[in-house]
């Protein structure tokens, strides 16, 4: 399980890349979300925006608009003759005939007549079609009389549709007597969150009525009341459009030199109406201009804040009737396109989060300014088409979604470091555990090979010892033998598992024999301790589909160490079987074993302690092997023990009823019946150790055969091939020509007779080997005269026969 925020995930580790990619940028997204409701959030988002806009900021011409500037200078150039502002309207009378015989285009005033003031008649008289006063709009509504709705409905441009205009709730206009033939235009500007001017209603709903911004008026003054339409975010005026949010705002793209705008003075025109030499050319340069008249003197001027810095109101009426002349105005903001940043973004990051490519730290800690740089030139990509654009949701997104990646790679980084140390701690106990186990198992086998070596020269030098003392030693000599293959056997078995090579091989068995053979087995190993064994079996078939080997394997385990551990009592091998299972439980009444020993009783080379291998000797492997057999035949090994209450080790195996096999198991009824074999035939004995050739002769001329011999395998083959054998002992392993390259030979020249490998490799590769280069079967060593009786009586069927002896 996997904590990532708040959700927990299973699995996550499986997940191919791609799908844990998604998950992380998933989390990146929701948390930006999150962050995204929030004003750190907001005012950061504009701050970018500003700083994208400056840093593709172009240049633009001020050839249409000049602003005319009440200053300070003005102000104070003025005082004598005008007195203090505001001055006498008749001022701007002056000031508008002087202009419109200078033959500008237009002339725009960023000051509210509202009021009345001295002045009036004589203003009211110089202004024609081409002036253009201002009107502000208010942020509560008043009762308004029938003469304010008449002259807003005059000066209006037709009613206004009920959506895709900025609705007003009031509006203040110039005084009726000074708006008589001027026309009317909306010097109000919305400004965002952070108090910073970016875009501006070009139309505005107030009453019902549609209402142009200064700027729109000033380009339509002289023409009278337009042809306006919104079609698709698009605003047109004539032969100009702009694209427009649903709210007619346009998005202003402020120009790198805002010091092109033209700025003149307000009392340059009053010394150029008087005739002021110095300023005659001033009338003939504003010819085919719209001029805008305001003033940005400190107290009494009004100002906004734009991205670009602080500016008057009537040089920002300037730049914005500029600026929509030259279509210097952006698209507003589209959510597909931030979308598609935000999404080039991830996929970029998660690209370079790829697995493949952690193992560059360079490129992982320059991951996140490499998508910083991506994003700027998509956004700068984005500006080329017009299109204004957010780049803090993307950044925030991208930059989480890293984290999120780069946390989860520390935790897998962890989780990897811990395993190492677990395995790395493993590996020494189990370096330490294989090192006790060498030492231990290498006492194991000299333990009976000094009894088979000592009691073997005690049988080969003493004379003096009679049949009956020669026959015990060689009962210890056999018990030890068969001590020491079960040692070997338990290692190759551990060997087999651990590569994944031991399979079980049912067939048709009964239970009953397998018990009795485990029993008597074992039965030597009590040695006198009053300890009974008993078995038991309830609704058990007589034929079983089984590995007997195995199971009998298992027995012999568990029989085993229960005899170990019990001095006196009774020792119950309890069976019972039950649609398709069979379980074997053997029953102690011995010391039993405390939790901890429990735990870890099937841990491969370990025993309850040192004194139990000290006293009882053993591998450490039983159980172990015992337990993976028990699972490999469908099944498992359950153990129930307490100190002093004796030991349950409960086998279940998958046991099938099956039916008696039709063909006698020749081994079985060789040691249970005591039936001397008869054979007739010849044999070919290939073999390169002279002992095991002796021991293998004697075995052969028992059953009556008659034996040819070879050292090597190319004896084998002349042999072979000049004497034709009725079949052929073939020694795998042999100096000068292998068996398997002696088999092969002999089958190319011909030769049809049987031939049975002998080999002490118990491998399933081995022994298809030994197949493919023409054995017929396979005898695994050692060899005993049972297994060998049984491969010959089948190689040589036809002539076969059983006899007792006479």
């Amino acid at each position: 399980m996997h904590k990532l925020g708040l959700i927990v995930i299973p699995g996550v580790d499986q997940w191919p890349y791609p799908l844990r990619a998604l998950l992380f940028a998933l989390c990146g997204v929701l948390f930006a979300l999150l962050f995204a409701s929030s004003d750190v959030f907001r005012s950061v988002d504009f701050d970018l925006m500003d700083t994208h806009g400056r840093m593709f900021a172009t240049d633009m011409k001020f050839d249409d608009v000049v602003a005319i500037d009440v200053d300070e200078e003005t102000i104070a150039q003025l005082q004598p003759k005008w007195g203090p502002w505001p001055y006498d309207r008749a001022v701007y009378a002056q000031a508008v005939q002087w202009l419109q015989k200078s033959g500008v285009r237009a002339i725009g005033f960023d000051i509210l007549f509202a009021e009345g003031r001295s002045g009036d008649d004589a203003f009211a008289a110089a202004i024609d079609e081409r002036v253009v006063l201002a009107a502000a709009a208010l942020p509560y509504g008043f009762e308004r009389d029938s003469t304010y709705r008449t002259q807003l409905t005059r000066k209006t441009w037709g009613g206004a549709p009920s959506e895709g205009v900025y609705p007003l709730t009031d509006l203040t206009l110039p005084r009726a007597q000074l708006s008589t033939r001027a026309s009317l235009g909306v010097i109000s500007v919305p400004v965002d969150g952070d108090g910073i001017v970016r875009r501006v209603p070009l139309v505005f709903s107030v009453y019902g009525r549609l209402a142009p911004s200064l700027g729109l008026a000033l380009m339509q003054a002289g023409h009278g009341v337009p042809e306006i339409a919104s079609n698709d975010g698009i605003l047109s005026l004539g032969n100009r459009s702009w694209p427009v949010s649903p709210r007619a705002e346009a998005v202003l793209r402020f120009p790198s030199n805002l010091g092109g705008l033209r700025t003149v003075p307000f009392y340059h025109v009053v010394q150029a109406i008087a005739g002021e030499p110095a300023l005659v050319p001033l009338g003939e340069s504003l010819r085919g201009k719209i001029v805008l008249i305001g003033s940005s003197s400190a107290a009494l001027g009004d100002y906004v804040q734009t991205p670009v810095g602080r500016q008057p109101g009537v040089k920002m009426q300037a730049m914005i009737t500029q600026m929509l002349l030259s279509g210097q105005t952006l698209k507003p903001r589209a959510w597909a396109w931030e979308a598609a940043l935000s999404a080039s973004a991830l996929l970029l990051i998660l690209l370079l989060g790829h697995p493949r490519l952690q193992r560059y730290a360079a490129l992982q800690w320059s991951a996140i300014p490499l998508v910083i740089v991506f994003i700027g030139i998509f956004a700068g990509a984005a500006i080329s088409y017009t299109q204004s654009i957010g780049l803090l949701f993307a950044i925030v997104a991208t930059v989480l979604t890293h984290l999120i990646s780069v946390l989860y790679q520390q935790l897998q980084l962890y989780r990897h470091n811990q395993r190492l140390e677990t395995e790395k701690r493993a590996a020494l106990r189990a370096d330490e555990l294989k090192s006790q186990f060498l030492s231990h198992i290498t006492h194991e086998l000299r333990t009976p090979l000094t009894a088979i070596m000592g009691f073997n020269n005690i049988n080969w030098h003493d004379s003096t010892l009679g049949r009956d003392h020669r026959m015990k030693n060689s009962e210890i000599v056999d018990r030890n033998c068969q001590h020491m293959l079960s040692l070997v056997n338990n290692l190759l078995d551990q060997a087999k598992l651990n590569a994944g090579q031991l399979s079980i091989q049912r067939h048709p068995d009964k239970l009953r024999t397998v018990v009795s053979d485990a029993i008597a087995t074992v039965e030597p190993l009590l040695s006198g301790k009053p300890v009974k064994l008993r078995i038991d079996e309830v609704d058990v078939p007589e034929y079983l589909d089984i590995d007997a080997f195995r199971l009998r394997q298992i027995l012999l385990n568990l029989l085993s160490n229960a005899i170990k551990f019990t001095d006196k009592g009774l020792i119950s091998v309890v069976s019972a079987w039950h649609e398709g299972e069979l379980t074997i439980s053997v029953i102690d009444t011995g010391a039993g074993m405390p939790e901890q020993v429990l735990q870890r009783l099937f841990t491969a080379f370990q025993q309850a302690d040192d004194s139990v291998a000290a006293r009882h000797g053993g591998t450490g492997l039983g159980l172990t092997i015992s337990r993976t057999l028990a699972r490999l035949m469908g099944g498992d090994i359950k153990v129930h023990s307490a100190v002093g209450q004796g030991t349950v080790f409960t086998v279940t195996v998958a046991a099938p009823l099956a039916e008696a096999e039709s063909t006698a198991q020749l081994e079985q009824t060789v040691a249970e019946t005591g039936v001397n074999p008869i054979l007739q035939g010849t044999v070919l004995l290939a073999e390169d150790m002279p002992d095991t050739r002796a021991l293998l002769t004697r075995y052969l001329e028992r059953f009556g055969l008659t034996v040819l011999q070879a050292e090597n395998g190319e004896q084998a083959i002349e042999i072979a091939l000049s004497q034709r054998p009725d079949v052929v002992l073939m020694d795998l392993e042999m100096p000068a020509v292998a068996g398997t390259e002696a088999t092969r030979s002999l089958r190319m020249c011909g030769f049809s007779a049987p031939v049975l490998a002998i080999t002490a490799y118990k491998r399933e590769e081995d022994r298809q080997r030994a197949l493919a280069a023409g054995c017929n079967d396979v005898i695994v060593k050692p060899v005993t005269r049972a297994t060998l009786l049984a491969a010959l009586s089948t190689a040589l069927a036809p002539s076969a026969s059983l006899r007792r002896d006479a």
